[in-house]
């Protein structure tokens, strides 16, 4: 173990070029990961809730770190679960990325410790606009900044005490879902006094804005902006403690402005890295690598959308989490046609016995162990721009993927064999999904879910295209395996992927 540890390399966030990647042990890595419970992050309770995420072939575990179980007493610090979590996830071969439930916890304080909780005067809340205050820490009392920023980075020295050289734990979200839930902005005495004050030079010069106050300078939106703004650099402010203990990646997690939800704290938490203040974020956070998406939304137009909107030069498509159930699984193809870093379903621990349920981890068992193995191909592939999505959107049953002169017809609802209808129905349940990976020019890897895949060539040079060889096989220990060559009827009608047991194809074309 200790001659393996020592040839690892610690985990890094690499951003070339509008491209994005999570590196871990020297390579880029796909992050396939099942999110626990809240409360499932406790020694006694993380074999079963582990079990789970194992049947589901995960590759990583998002667990949280709870303030108030870390901290009991001022400065004094509990290691129990950490270090549960870490020893557990290890035996497993599973990979962790810590939550930390700090200050911020879905726009409240919920997870901070009750000597803060009782100590208002120590540690002020903020104050709603009839001075009344709610269930959330003033990010303008440089005394709550301290107290956090203290205790992250207890975590990190810890972190960098029980697993550098191991690095079981690859990532850490800074906060969970930050924000005010039951105000816009903070009335306190020194929210007022702030927000009176001129924005700052270095961020009005950054978003190209002219100078003068929050209200001169955003207008109707000056409350929120301002928000982000103070969430912001309370937040860099405990992540770049963090990071001088121990830098491994860092990201924080957005409860999303969606269609329709326009009344910040209320709606949704005041001050988070929605889209319409997401500029300003990543001003004032150099600490915070990237910001991920929590999805709860299985509507096609929605769900592309806000992958769209964070997956930016300066931002990976990551969906740090989305609801569990059997209609967000495609979309995990859609993220990595992206070129994004991974996906994260939350909740899928313990939950009742439904049919619901069941078709849930049926639905991430089958694309989680289906792509897992093949991981840090996929993941070297998206790095590299060279992997495509296609994810079928309801009314639109075909799709083309173009790599250069070749072109990858994907169709949903033809049938497994034979021509398909003149118009495509789709599938029943809009589920089907197909990713296409160019290994070399002419050598392509697909698989998927309920597609049928047809290659054909530009053929303005003179030069018609040709199937040579459709090999099924697989992926062991990072290496290409085949099963089988497919010829035959079983190509004749195109490429075509089932519901259930999916596979996987090498395929050679070429010329004549």
């Amino acid at each position: 173990m200790a001659a393996h540890a020592a040839t690892r390399e610690m985990p890094r966030y690499v951003s070339e070029n509008g491209r994005h990647a999570l590196f871990v042990d020297g390579a880029p890595y796909s992050i396939m990961a099942a999110q626990l419970h809240n409360s499932s992050a406790w020694p006694q309770v993380l074999p079963q809730a582990l079990d789970q995420v194992e049947a589901l072939h995960a590759n990583t575990v998002e667990a949280p770190v709870y303030w108030e179980q870390f901290e009991p007493e001022p400065g004094r610090y509990d290691y129990t679960n950490i270090d549960a979590l870490i020893a557990q996830a290890r035996t497993r071969g599973l990979r962790l990325a810590l939550l930390w439930f700090g200050t911020w916890k879905n726009g409240q304080m919920h997870y901070v410790p009750d000597w803060i909780k009782r100590d208002r005067a120590t540690y002020p809340r903020m104050l709603d606009a009839n001075g009344v205050p709610v269930d959330v820490l003033s990010p303008h009392a440089q005394t709550n900044r301290d107290v956090d920023s203290r205790a992250f980075a207890a975590l990190m020295r810890h972190l960098r005490k029980v697993d550098e050289g191991t690095y079981t734990v690859i990532l850490v979200q800074v906060q969970n879902e930050p924000g005010a839930i039951g105000t816009v902005r903070d009335h306190g005495e020194a929210g007022e006094r702030a927000f009176r004050e001129q924005v700052p030079e270095a961020v009005a010069r950054a978003l190209s804005k002219p100078a003068g106050t929050w209200t001169e300078v955003f207008g109707p939106g000056a409350a929120e902006a301002f928000s982000a703004y103070a969430n912001a650099v309370y937040i860099e402010q405990v992540a770049a403690a963090g990071k001088a203990e121990y830098p491994l990646p860092l990201y924080v997690n957005t409860w999303l402005r969606y269609k329709g939800k326009i009344h910040p704290g209320l709606d949704y938490p005041s001050g988070g890295a929605t889209w319409n203040v997401f500029d300003l974020w990543r001003v004032v956070t150099p600490s915070i690598d990237f910001i991920g998406t929590d999805i709860y939304t299985s509507d096609y137009n929605e769900y592309t959308k806000v992958v769209d909107q964070y997956a930016r030069p300066d931002n990976p498509a990551w969906v740090s989490e989305t609801g569990f159930e059997a209609a967000t699984a495609p979309y995990h193809f859609y993220v990595l046609g992206k070129g994004g870093l991974g996906f994260s379903v939350f909740g899928i621990d313990g939950n009742e016995d439904t049919p619901e349920n069941r078709a849930a981890t049926e639905a991430y068992a089958a694309a989680f162990g289906l792509l897992t193995p093949m991981q840090r191909m996929l993941a070297s592939a998206a790095f590299e721009g060279r992997l495509q999505a296609a994810v079928e959107k309801p009314g639109t049953p075909q799709q083309d993927l173009r790599f250069g002169p070749w072109q990858a017809r994907v169709s949903f609802g033809a049938p497994m064999w034979g021509d398909a209808p003149a118009i495509l129905p789709g599938t029943p349940d809009h589920a089907g999904r197909v990713l296409v990976v160019q290994l070399e020019p002419e050598v392509f890897l697909v698989t998927g879910f309920q597609g049928r895949v047809e290659f054909q060539r530009d053929t303005t040079d003179g030069k018609y295209g040709q199937l040579l060889k459709v090999e099924q096989g697989r992926y062991v220990d990072g290496k290409w395996r085949t099963v089988r060559w497919l010829n035959g009827d079983e190509t004749d009608y195109g490429l075509n992927f089932r519901v259930r047991d999916p596979y996987v194809l090498k395929v050679t074309v070429g010329t004549h």
